[in-house]
């Protein structure tokens, strides 16, 4: 399937506030040492949760590595975390295959943040404001870098929060 395929079947962003601590979130780096959102917190996040043997998840890790490096350090911050049981393993030579080496990944190799986050399907996105409040939730692969989804996000995070809290 095409990506333009793909975003054709795509649900629209999802802004149904859902409180819960997102703060609590612990994940991995690729080197093993320990992350999580809290590490975030005072910052714009656009968070994909995906897995090296989700297709479409493989499909969208591109653009979202554009999308990272196009923002060049302006928010939100762009990571990735991959829920692959067998962490880096099977996510560093996916990454060598896609040529994405400046993304910033995160491993989950438990599981954990698909509970955390009530997700459902992979991959999902979801955009947090500074301020920890869930802005925007994407299922689904998008073209991350291209304008029409630039500007959705910017829109996402300029409006004021509605409820939830990381």
């Amino acid at each position: 399937m095409t990506l333009a395929a793909a975003l054709s079947y795509a649900v629209v962003a999802d802004r149904t506030p859902r409180p819960r601590n997102a703060d609590a979130l612990m994940f991995q780096r690729l080197d093993g040492s320990a992350a999580g959102l809290a590490s975030f917190r005072g910052q714009a996040v656009l968070l994909t949760v995906w897995a090296t043997w989700c297709w479409s998840c493989r499909e969208e890790m591109p653009a979202l590595a554009r999308l990272h490096r196009s923002l060049d350090g302006r928010p939100p911050a762009v990571i990735a975390l991959s829920v692959d049981r067998d962490g880096a393993e099977v996510v560093e030579p996916l990454l060598d295959q896609l040529n994405i080496a400046d993304l910033p990944v995160y491993l989950d190799p438990t599981g954990a943040s698909v509970g955390q986050l009530s997700i459902s399907g992979l991959p999902t996105t979801i955009l947090f404001g500074p301020d920890g409040s869930e802005r925007g939730r994407w299922f689904g692969v998008r073209a991350w870098d291209e304008k029409p989804m630039i500007d959705e996000i910017a829109a996402l995070l300029a409006r004021a929060p509605q409820g939830g809290a990381r």
